[in-house]
């Protein structure tokens, strides 16, 4: 990290980096202060002795009628799909940029430099292939929770038009259900976290596409399952540390470091540290895994390189 940031300092090298870090987080749920926190407890605070003010479930329900009432559907209908339209346009963006965000910076970290151009175009088919991976990962999921909503709702339902809460049997399977739905979490949160931060840099080293490098990964956790365990362990003991550091530089930065980009380029040692951190764990499966040897890219049509590395050469 020293070596890739400040050795020497380069102002722009550092923004470009942070370019693509900030990139490679939208496949991950953003990085450095790219998250937004409520700490608004007015509407709490402010009724008498602390105390939340009491839910009338037949006011909520005429109040809720007399609106609907008083619009009409065919208006509904429409700002309902364009709402819908308009978030899976945005998930489809993200999802874009964050594919071609990973190769980004896994590039100018393995290279020592601040490219942008260069890895955004050679890294396009395999970008593209994990751009489609995570659509099909998405679908499955949801496939995989759709049934846990379904059951959730066909039992909420003759509880809300009974107006009553659930007995004993019935707060044990929403207790069930809480299980399954916390089970199923982890497990896909576990194989999609080993797939990015082994199957990515797969990709990256070897030049392959989503889906052999998807399974190559879930190798690892069959070969290696105790490393890979102890190392989910370390990320999650990682982020924490991290969390904590965002927090205390955004109080410091007075929330400037909560603004998107800023908070990537405030943090990026840290996310440097942490991605130097994951190849190097990578790399002690073996050679095969080893990213930090990636062969220099091939000469351009006049015979010069297309994207030769500044300061560290392959082998270092």
């Amino acid at each position: 990290m020293t070596i890739i940031l400040f050795r020497p300092f380069d102002f722009g090298k550092w923004c470009a980096i942070g370019l693509s870090a900030f990139l490679a987080g939208f496949l991950q749920g953003g990085n450095g202060f790219n998250s937004s926190f409520n700490t608004n407890n007015n509407s709490f605070n402010k009724y008498s002795g602390g105390q939340a003010p009491n839910f009338d479930l037949h006011q909520f329900n005429s109040n809720f009628n007399h609106a609907i009432s008083g619009m009409q559907i065919g208006l509904i209908v429409l700002i309902s799909l364009v709402v819908i339209i308009f978030v899976f346009a945005l998930i489809l963006l993200i999802y874009w940029l964050g594919a071609r965000g990973q190769f980004m910076f896994l590039d100018n970290i393995v290279r020592n430099r601040g490219a942008i151009s260069w890895p955004w175009q050679y890294y396009k088919r395999q970008a593209n292939s994990l751009f489609g991976f995570y659509l099909l990962f998405l679908v499955i999921s949801f496939a995989l929770f759709l049934p846990i909503l379904i059951v959730a709702i066909a039992m909420c339902v003759p509880l809300y038009l009974q107006h009553r809460w659930p007995g004993g049997g019935g707060i044990a399977g929403f207790v069930v259900l809480g299980l399954v739905y916390l089970v199923l979490v982890v497990v896909v949160s576990f194989i999609l976290f080993i797939f990015r931060e082994f199957g990515i840099p797969i990709m990256f080293r070897r030049g392959l596409l989503a889906r052999p490098a998807f399974l190559e990964s879930m190798n690892l956790i069959r070969q290696h399952t105790g490393s890979v365990v102890v190392f989910f362990l370390l990320r999650i003991a990682i982020f924490i540390g991290v969390a904590i550091l965002s927090l205390i530089v955004c109080c410091v930065t007075c929330c400037i470091g909560a603004l998107p980009y800023i908070g990537t380029v405030i943090l990026l040692p840290v996310l440097v540290y942490v991605k130097c951190f994951t190849l190097d764990c990578l790399a002690q499966f073996g050679p095969q895994y080893d990213v930090w040897i990636v062969d220099v890219p091939p000469p351009g049509p006049e015979g010069s390189p297309t994207g030769a590395p500044a300061g560290l050469t392959p082998t270092q």
